[in-house]
Order: structure tokens, then C-alpha cells, then sequence
């Protein structure tokens, strides 16, 4: 009986007004609380993403902490779509085995109203439609198919609001990323240690860092790769630099982070007075020629010079593993550029110094540069490598090989061709230290036949350089024993139900492959595989569980994208799906 008082309140909920998407707690009889860690019945009428505020986000911070996830806790509900939530939110999709985007889509919503809801949620407000068909386990036998319902009487049950004490809590200040392009960027909250001598390992903990591409940035000095890298901490050693204060900031392909400074107190050397073998003083005694313009051979002779691994410190640039043949003279081009990304050296005055393999730092002359002139030639393309043929779904790998003068930085972009099948821009450009030649790395996956024409672009100081190369992208797989012959529906919008049809499906373990992105790990009846059209996409997706993945999610709007599937048998043909307004 307590479950039929429940339906004159939800009649008047329906009939009344607008139906709210609040929260019902399923099982459950008047006069009762859920149980505490239950968030109830959570409906959530709209995507939330990083950044969003409401009460949307405060009933979906609500349902989070009710998992129990680790490092969640009631201080998450603030009603504020922060780093925290991203992070629950993607614990959850984990859970639920659906995209880890972070972001709250239709798939995601639907999964939240699926966990909290129950039978009830699914079933309940149903049923109340549905009393002409028979169907209700909440109507009376005999009143089934009497519509509208006359809910017998019944004395209204007393409900006490229950009190609750909000607890004193010191909130933690988070520093919130700003969002690029591409994603989250890196952030740096604090450093293990924050003085030391070079060659000092060095902690940085943050968050939204990536495990291949993190790299650390240490004044002028541009570590790659980071060690042991993790989305919220990685390594590093202290380069060998003079001593003083420099800042220390991150760099993914999503963006730059904030910096922090270091303060470099000397060499971590073991050499010297009770060790096993003395440090050798470095000295200058001269630099021949003494002035020039950028791009001049530059002689340092002196005393002291390691065979190999010695530093040499034009102003803030340095120019690390350069040899001595003799102890006593280094040479060295003067750089193009001083600082960062494209500060060009002007004419003036720069410090010469050079430090050792054993991290001896010598004293300084002085360089004058006379002349900046045009920054020199631009940088060269000595060659581009790669598959010239390749099957749909298949990473290939294209290497460039550049040349540019020492201390140069230089940017490479690509542009791959396929940009406008999927709906996505070019990736984001690369900014590389050269140091005479250089080969730089690209990868990319295509997923639809036709043949494509990726083009790099090198830019330095003296101006650009562009090359390309061809490939022929076929379809892969679909002969035999695996092959997708349709989709029904072959086009329709983001959260649609689609099935498709063809051959060679496993039971289990099918991965639908959706643009960039897509579903793994679906079953199958042998012939038919059901999926639903995802709203973001990513690389990611296909990452093995327990695995951590930096790349960003691609937002699936109107346009075309190509499926197909793969399994333990292998890769089906490509067949293209239109995603509709």
C-alpha cells in the first residue's frame, strides 16, 4: 500500500506543472530516507562539462560522491565542474564501460539515470502511462485499463524534513587550467625539492600532464622526455646551468602551464677532497673572434674542457654536448635566438661561458654581436619517410629530417588531408630545438580509402620550408570471414541506436570503430553489432583499461565519419555514416 501512495504524488508531479528532473528514491516508502552514500534517482537534463555551474552539477557531484570513488568526498559538491569531477566522471564512465572523455554526454547521462535509477527509474513513471496496457505491478488487479485512475483513500503519511548538521570543512583552492583548443592544459602546483645543484631529480606534481609527450622547460633548457611521467607528477634532472634562479614550466600538445621557479646552488659532482678523483677547474682565456654577427663560428680556448658532454652559455642560451679534441679549445655557431620561442639575438653584448662534464663552470668573456642581419637561412627539409601505403585504421609513422644552425628553434605543423572528412583541425604545431640536423616524428591514423597528401611545414628564424609525401590508404580487411555489408540507420544524429550488419562478429571483445575514436569491446550475435553514435571521440577510447591517455576528444558534429569493426579476427571494410543536425 505505501507503493501506491506514491502515485497521486506523482500525478500532480506530472499533471500539475513541468516535470522536474530532480531526484526519486527508488524501493523506498514515505516516511523513510535512503540510505546514506545514495544520491537517489539523478536525471540530469543537460550536458556538463569542465567549467560548467548549477544545480546540474551540483545533483551530478551528488550521484559521484555516492560511488564512493577514491579521493572523493562530499567537499566535491560545490556545484562548480572542476579538475575533481573531470576526474570522477571519468571513474565512473571507466565503471560503466563507456568513453573516459570526462565530459557528461547523452551516453554519460543515461548511464548516471541507468546506475541511480534502477527498475524504478526505468519503470515507475512507465507504468503510470502505461495503466491502459495491463502492465503496472503498482495498480490494484481489476483497475488496470480504467484510465484515469481513482486511487483509493488513504490517510497521508506524516514526514519529518530530517535536520542535518553541515559539517566545518576547509575547502581546497585548486588552480583551474585554462582550456585550449585541444584540451586541458597542464598545470604546476608545486615542486618536490625547489633548490639544489645540477643534476638534482626533481619532482613536479600538478595535474593533465601526458605520459609520451610531457616535456619540462628549465629556464632555456628544454628537457625531453620527462621521467616517469604521469597524468599528475613526472621527473626531472637539473641540467647543468650556472647557478642562480630559473623558472620551471611543462609543455604538452595541449598548451604550456604556469611556471615555478629553482634555484640552482652549484654541481651535485662527486669529485674532490675524499672522492675518487679531483674536479678539474675550467678556465677562459680567450674567444676568437671576440665579436661577429648571429651564425658566426665562435673559438673558446681556455683550459679544463671535458672530450665530451661540455655546456656552452650564450647569455641565457645554452648549447649542451659540445666536445673538445684537446682539453683546451671548444667551438660553437653564435645562436639565432636568445630565449624561448622566436626572441631573435639583437646586437649588444652576451657572456661566454662553458661548463664540463664533472659540472665545473668557467668564467666568462664576453661575445659582442654586431649583427642580427635576417636570422639566418631557413630551416631545410633534408627528407621526409613514411609508409606510401596503408590500410584504414592502421598508424603509420612519417619522419622528417631537418637542418638549421645550432641553438635554433624552429615549429613544424603537418597537415594530413583528411582535416575536413572527420571534422576536426590540423594538430597543433611542434616547436623543436636543433641543433644542426635533426629528425622529428609524426603519426597518424587514416579511416577512410582515397589517397591523401600530408604536408609538413618547417619554420625558423630565416623564414619556412615545406615538403610532402603521398600515401594510398586501402580498405582494410573485409574479405572472407569478417565484413560489414550495412548500417540501418545509415545516417542519423549523436545519441541514435544504430545496428550494424555483416559477418565475422565474435560474441565478444568487437571494436566499433567511429572516426577518430568509437566502442570497444561490444557483442555480437555473429552478424549484428548494436551501437550508439557517440558526441566525442578520441584515440583514447581504444586504450586498454588501467592505461593512462592524453589525447583530447574530438566533438562529433553534422558530417561524415567512417565505421568499421575489429576484433581478434581482424579489421572489416569501412563503411561511411552521416551524422545529421
Amino acid at each position: 500500500m505505501k507503493k501506491l501512495a506514491l502515485i497521486p504524488a506523482v500525478v500532480a508531479l506530472l499533471i500539475g506543472g513541468a516535470v522536474s528532473a530532480q531526484v526519486y528514491y527508488p524501493n523506498y516508502s514515505y516516511g523513510t530516507n535512503p540510505p546514506a552514500g545514495q544520491a537517489g534517482c539523478v536525471v540530469l537534463s543537460s550536458d556538463l562539462s569542465f567549467g560548467s555551474r548549477g544545480s546540474e552539477v551540483t545533483k551530478l557531484q551528488q550521484f559521484l560522491v555516492s560511488q564512493n570513488y577514491p579521493g572523493g568526498g562530499s567537499w566535491m559538491v560545490t556545484g562548480y565542474f572542476g579538475n575533481a569531477t573531470v576526474q570522477a566522471v571519468r571513474n565512473f564512465q571507466q565503471s560503466a564501460g563507456i568513453p573516459t572523455t570526462g565530459f557528461v554526454d547523452g551516453q554519460t547521462r543515461s548511464a548516471i539515470q541507468s546506475r541511480s535509477c534502477g527498475s524504478l527509474g526505468d519503470g515507475y513513471l512507465q507504468n503510470y502511462f502505461n495503466y491502459g496496457s495491463n502492465v503496472s505491478p503498482y495498480l490494484p488487479t481489476g483497475q488496470a485499463g480504467n484510465y484515469p485512475y481513482t486511487p483509493p483513500s488513504y490517510t497521508t503519511p506524516i514526514y519529518t524534513t530530517p535536520t542535518y548538521t553541515t559539517p566545518s570543512y576547509t575547502y581546497p583552492t585548486y588552480q583551474n587550467p585554462p582550456m585550449s583548443p585541444w584540451g586541458l592544459s597542464p598545470v604546476i602546483n608545486s615542486l618536490s625539492v625547489t633548490s639544489g645543484g645540477q643534476g638534482t631529480s626533481v619532482t613536479v606534481y600538478g595535474a593533465n600532464f601526458d605520459i609520451f609527450t610531457t616535456s619540462v622547460r628549465f629556464g632555456a633548457t628544454s628537457i625531453v622526455p620527462a621521467i616517469n611521467a604521469t597524468q599528475t607528477s613526472f621527473t626531472f634532472t637539473v641540467p647543468n646551468v650556472q647557478t642562480g634562479s630559473y623558472p620551471v614550466s611543462v609543455t604538452t600538445p595541449r598548451g604550456a602551464s604556469n611556471s615555478l621557479s629553482f634555484n640552482v646552488t652549484g654541481s651535485t659532482s662527486q669529485c674532490g677532497w675524499g672522492y675518487f678523483y679531483p674536479c678539474t677547474q675550467v678556465n677562459i682565456t680567450s674567444l676568437s673572434p671576440m665579436s661577429g654577427a648571429v651564425g658566426t663560428t665562435v673559438t673558446v680556448y681556455g683550459n679544463g674542457f671535458s672530450t665530451s658532454n661540455n655546456t656552452v652559455y650564450f647569455g641565457s642560451v645554452s648549447i649542451p654536448n659540445v666536445s673538445s679534441f684537446n682539453g683546451n679549445s671548444i667551438v660553437f655557431t653564435v645562436p639565432f635566438q636568445v630565449t624561448g620561442y622566436g626572441q631573435q639575438v639583437v646586437a649588444g653584448t652576451y657572456p661566454v661561458s662553458v661548463r664540463n662534464a664533472q659540472g665545473q663552470v668557467s668564467n666568462t668573456q664576453n661575445f659582442t654581436v654586431t649583427s642580427s642581419g635576417s636570422g639566418g637561412s631557413a630551416p631545410v627539409v633534408a627528407s621526409v619517410t613514411g609508409p606510401t601505403s596503408l590500410s584504414t585504421g592502421t598508424q603509420g609513422t612519417w619522419t622528417l629530417t631537418l637542418n638549421a644552425p645550432y641553438g635554433t628553434y624552429v615549429t613544424t605543423s603537418v597537415r594530413w588531408g583528411d582535416e575536413t572528412l572527420y571534422a576536426y583541425a590540423a594538430a597543433a604545431p611542434q616547436s623543436t630545438y636543433v641543433s644542426g640536423q635533426q629528425t622529428v616524428t609524426f603519426t597518424h591514423t587514416y579511416n577512410s580509402i582515397g589517397a591523401y597528401t600530408p604536408i609538413f611545414t618547417v619554420t625558423g628564424p630565416g623564414g619556412s620550408n615545406i615538403a610532402s609525401a603521398t600515401v594510398n590508404v586501402t580498405a582494410g580487411g573485409g574479405t572472407g570471414a569478417l565484413s560489414l555489408t550495412y548500417i540501418n540507420p545509415s545516417s542519423a544524429r549523436v545519441g541514435t541506436y544504430v545496428t550494424l550488419y555483416g559477418n565475422g562478429f565474435t560474441s565478444y571483445g568487437n571494436d566499433v570503430h567511429f572516426g577518430v575514436g568509437g566502442t570497444k569491446n561490444l557483442s555480437s550475435n555473429g552478424n549484428t553489432i548494436s551501437f550508439t553514435i557517440p558526441a566525442w571521440v578520441s584515440p583514447c577510447d581504444f586504450i586498454q583499461s588501467g592505461y593512462t591517455c592524453g589525447a583530447p576528444a574530438t566533438q562529433v558534429v553534422p558530417g561524415v565519419y567512417p565505421i568499421y569493426v575489429t576484433n581478434s579476427v581482424g579489421s572489416t571494410n569501412v563503411i561511411n555514416f552521416t551524422v545529421t543536425q
